[in-house]
Formats: structure tokens, C-alpha cells, sequence
């Protein structure tokens, strides 16, 4: 009987080590397709072994990092927000004028949060409550601040930030520029909020299946809200950074800022937590673009090359995390 019982359980257990291996090896793929990058580049382009080059590399990141890492919070619940790059440039227009006219740091700074605080509101009105498709609505919105830096900044590079913005951003702890420590720091939070608390798990239910989850008892409407004022607020926080970052404001720059973080966002769906918007994921993805990109540019590629990086990137990120997507759902089901 023993033999029996043995003999059943084998074909059980070899597809299950199967599946194993593959989920394992999904996790990692992008995690180990960076490293190779890394190690070919290091092997292939000696001005690539250089310890500031690779500090560079990551400092100067930091900015479209927290960019993407804000993507990530209203996508998780099936929504987009494509107006963060131009509400970040908005808010550092606004700390840039108001604090060269005299305007203390404390207050441009909570103007500015208030600005991202009325995008997400505005964004939060007309796709929650009005039902107007997001990503309409969010471009819309990206497009209205675009004017609105222009009005805020009279159509003109804004230069002088005060030391205070600049020390905000560019002060060291430990080596290590804060404008890296605020990227840092927000995927460890986002990391928690997603993989170790309620809330993480409701946004990926909403974002999945959001009749579903309102017959569960979600409170959908209240957490997409919440996920939009959240969103605004902290481009515009992104933005007090910015602003510190390059000591100076140029009101045409949002649309830069616009695709690259979401390229980040969407080759993270394809890592660790494979399917799902995630913060470590969307880090790996960023550093492994930049990698890409930058060793590109070490072996002479035009200016051009990086746009067409990152555009062929996205392309290829948002197949990859439609097919990982439909992969765990079927697994699920």
C-alpha cells in the first residue's frame, strides 16, 4: 500500500518543483540580466571601472526614482497618473519664484505640497467620482501644468534657488547625496506598505479585479482617492527636490520625466514580485536601464540613442508585464 501511495505522489511532486523553478526563475530574471549587463560592461568598457562613475550613475537617478516609485502607488489600483513629472516641475517652479521674492522656505514648501495636493484632488475628482478614464484625464492634467509652469515662471529659467533647497537635496550623509537617501527611503516604505500591510494587498486586489473587490467590502473608491492625493503630493515633494537638485528650474522639462519612470515601472512588474507593481522590482529596473544607457553612451551612441532606449524599453516592459500578469492570474484561478 506504501508503494501505492508512493508511486501517486511522484508525478505530483515533479511538476510542482517544476513550477518552482520557474517562479524562481522569473523572480530574477531581470535581477540576473542586470548583473550580466553590469559584468559586460565592466569587461568591455575600461572607463566603466570607476567608482565615481557608478555613484554618478545612481545619484543622478534619484530623481526619476522617486518619480517611478510614485507611479507605482496609483497604478496598483488599476489607475493612471501621468501627470506626476509635470506636477514635480510645477511645485519646484513654485518654491523657485516664491522663495526669490522673499517667501520663506517653510511656506513655499507647503505651498508647493498643497499644489500636489489639489492635482491628486482634481485627478481623484474626475476619475473616481466622475468616472473619466485616467489616463485622459491625467494627461490632461500633465498638460495643464505644463501651462501653468510657463505662467508661474514667465516662460523663463528661474535660477538662484536658495542654499536652503540646495542643501535640501544635495547635503551627504555618509557619502551619500540626500536626494538618494529620499529614493532609498521611499522604496523601503513602499516595500512595507505593499508586502507587509493590508493596505498593499487591497490596492492589488482593486488594481486586479475592482467589482470584485468592492463586493469583498473594499473601500474602493476611498483608497483610489487616497492613492491620487498621495500621488500629488509627493511629486510635488519630488519637486522641492528638484528644484534643490539642479539649483534652478526650467519650465519645459516635465515631458524629459515623463516616460522614463514609467518604463522603470513597468520592467519592475517583471521582477520578485512577478505581475504586481512593486518598489524593489522598479528599483532593480531603473539601475538596470541606466546601466544599459549608460554604457551605450561610454561607446559613443548619439544623444538620440537614449530616447529610443527608453521608448523600445517601455514597449517591451508593459508586453512583458501583460504576459506576467495573465501567467498569475491563471495561477490563481
Amino acid at each position: 500500500m506504501s508503494t501505492t501511495t508512493q508511486q501517486t505522489a511522484e508525478p505530483t511532486r515533479a511538476p510542482a518543483v517544476s513550477r518552482a523553478s520557474r517562479g524562481l526563475a522569473q523572480r530574477y530574471a531581470l535581477l540576473g540580466i542586470g548583473v550580466l549587463l553590469l559584468l559586460v560592461c565592466l569587461a568591455a568598457i575600461p572607463s566603466f571601472r570607476s567608482l565615481r562613475l557608478v555613484t554618478t550613475m545612481v545619484n543622478g537617478q534619484s530623481i526619476i526614482l522617486l518619480l517611478a516609485l510614485t507611479a507605482t502607488i496609483v497604478l496598483r489600483t488599476g489607475d493612471f497618473d501621468l501627470s506626476i513629472s509635470q506636477t514635480m516641475v510645477g511645485s519646484a517652479a513654485v518654491v523657485a519664484v516664491l522663495s526669490g521674492h522673499g517667501v520663506s522656505p517653510a511656506l513655499a514648501i507647503a505651498l508647493a505640497l498643497l499644489l500636489g495636493l489639489a492635482v491628486g484632488a482634481l485627478n481623484a475628482l474626475l476619475v473616481v467620482v466622475i468616472g473619466v478614464d485616467s489616463f485622459v484625464t491625467t494627461l490632461g492634467s500633465f498638460t495643464a501644468m505644463a501651462g501653468f509652469c510657463y505662467l508661474v515662471t514667465g516662460s523663463r529659467i528661474v535660477a538662484g534657488v536658495p542654499d536652503f533647497f540646495v542643501n535640501f537635496s544635495r547635503s551627504t550623509v555618509a557619502g551619500i547625496p540626500t536626494v538618494t537617501i529620499y529614493a532609498w527611503v521611499l522604496v523601503v516604505v513602499l516595500w512595507f506598505v505593499y508586502q507587509r500591510t493590508p493596505l498593499g494587498r487591497y490596492t492589488l486586489f482593486i488594481g486586479g479585479n475592482r467589482n470584485a473587490a468592492r463586493l469583498a467590502g473594499l473601500r474602493v473608491s476611498a483608497i483610489r482617492i487616497g492613492a491620487y492625493l498621495v500621488s500629488g503630493v509627493l511629486a510635488s515633494f519630488i519637486g522641492v527636490v528638484f528644484a534643490g537638485y539642479f539649483g534652478a528650474v526650467d519650465p519645459s522639462v516635465g515631458g524629459q520625466y515623463m516616460l522614463q519612470p514609467f518604463a522603470a515601472v513597468y520592467l519592475g512588474a517583471t521582477a520578485l514580485a512577478v505581475g504586481r507593481f512593486n518598489a524593489v522590482g522598479t528599483l532593480v529596473a531603473l539601475y538596470l536601464l541606466t546601466i544599459g544607457i549608460t554604457g551605450l553612451q561610454l561607446l559613443g551612441a548619439q544623444t538620440w540613442v537614449t530616447n529610443v532606449f527608453y521608448g523600445l524599453a517601455l514597449m517591451i516592459a508593459v508586453t512583458a508585464a501583460k504576459l506576467a500578469g495573465r501567467k498569475t492570474r491563471a495561477g490563481l484561478s
